[in-house]
């Protein structure tokens, strides 16, 4: 036998253990959906449980654990038996939802993201419907006509309003964790608590930060994203968020006898227009706070007032004040602060709940945990946000 020959034998050996290697990852794919599809059929519920707004009692809780452990481990018997219990003590939920995932889960899930980020608590959030990938609506943005008339003079026509367009597109965000098959087998935690707990972390960070500097890119558009200019509302373009200058590079004014660095927080709140001030609050991060908690009107009082009342907001010259991280430093240029009315300014739109599916065949002896949702976010009104630049201009 030519060496050629031998070489030959050799590849069409390899190649037949390796369409032998696929074969067999394709019948443990297809196994692992089969197990998925079976669940469903068994609960009568297509997806597995819901993301309503419910919470499940410990015993369902324990039992969706243990079917959820059973499964990634291969155990399909046991998983079957403890998911028809889970779903006998939960007969009320709604159908909606992820994959194996209790109803429990998207209200700890909003939990997590409302204490991350005040964006995503204060604005205004809608919920999608299944198929619709984004969110449409007219926005009235311009002004009709009107002019005075004799009785006998001619009525020509005047100006008539044209509305705009808002749209928001949905966006994807996903985690994968990776955990080794043994620690979910010997593992004393609740697996399902756990993973609501950490990817809502992963989730709440990335959310808010792409709510506020995110460019609109396969992800939210974020406040500070927008173009700025110092001219007000009647003669700004719709779209343009309107910011007041300190006067001073990276800093406040300096205090003189007649300069008070809180009166450029007045100007700010001035700035915007009465309709939009009930319900304003200042976003800014713990340093910045930290200078301008300790401002003083001319009478030696602080403009600054801590709540009285636990879980209450401080107040700054009479409106809450909310700490928010993912406010930039004060510097050159900088918009360190938002005075802004969320519910009327920011939209969040998103599919409702988590998808989640286990992954123990891709990475032996791992286990992917696959997470995912669809979100997406832009501004709605510029005129229901003020920014205070730490610049000249």
């Amino acid at each position: 036998m030519t060496d050629m020959t031998r070489l030959l034998a050799v590849l069409n050996e390899q190649g037949d253990a390796f369409k032998s290697f696929v074969d067999r990852k394709d019948a443990e794919t297809a196994d692992l959906k089969a197990a998925l599809d079976d669940l469903q059929k068994k609960a009568n519920r297509p997806n597995l449980g819901g993301f309503g707004g419910g919470t499940g009692t410990p015993a369902e809780l324990k039992a969706m654990d243990g079917a959820f452990r059973a499964l990634i481990t291969g155990d399909k018997a046991k998983a079957d038996q403890l998911f028809v219990e889970a779903k006998a003590m939960s007969a009320g939920s709604g159908p909606e939802g992820g994959y194996m995932v209790q109803t429990q889960f998207s209200s700890g899930f909003t939990k997590v993201m409302a204490e991350i980020s005040p964006v995503f608590r204060m604005a205004r959030v809608i919920d999608l419907d299944a198929g619709t990938d984004g969110f449409e609506e007219p926005i009235d943005r311009d002004t009709a006509d009107a002019t005075w008339v004799g009785e006998q003079q001619s009525r020509p026509e005047t100006g008539t309003p044209d509305p705009g367009m808002f749209y928001v597109p949905v966006d994807e965000i996903y985690a994968m964790p990776k955990t080794t098959q043994k620690l979910l087998d010997v593992s004393s935690l609740n697996i399902m608590s756990w993973l609501q707990t950490k990817v809502g972390e992963a989730f709440g960070s990335k959310e808010s930060a792409a709510f506020h500097t995110g460019d609109g890119i396969a992800k939210p558009r974020g406040i500070l994203s927008y173009t700025t200019a110092a001219t007000a509302d009647a003669s700004r373009a719709w779209g343009t968020i309107q910011h007041i200058a300190t006067g001073s590079s990276g800093a406040f004014p300096t205090t003189s006898a007649t300069v008070n660095p809180a009166d450029k927080l007045i100007d700010v709140i001035t700035a915007m227009k009465p309709q939009y001030r009930k319900g304003a609050v200042w976003l800014m991060n713990r340093n910045t706070a930290s200078v301008v908690r300790k401002f003083k009107d001319v009478d030696g009082r602080y403009v600054w007032s801590d709540s009285l009342l636990a879980d209450q907001p401080a107040t700054l010259l009479g409106y809450p004040v909310e700490i928010d991280e993912d406010m930039p430093d004060i510097g050159a240029d900088s918009l360190s602060i938002a005075f802004t009315n969320l519910q009327r300014a920011y939209t969040i739109v998103q599919k409702p709940g988590i998808k989640f599916l286990p992954d123990p065949y891709t990475a032996k002896p791992h286990v992917l945990l696959y997470s995912y949702r669809r979100v997406g976010g832009a501004m709605n009104n510029s005129e229901a946000v003020k920014l205070l630049k730490f610049g000249t201009t």
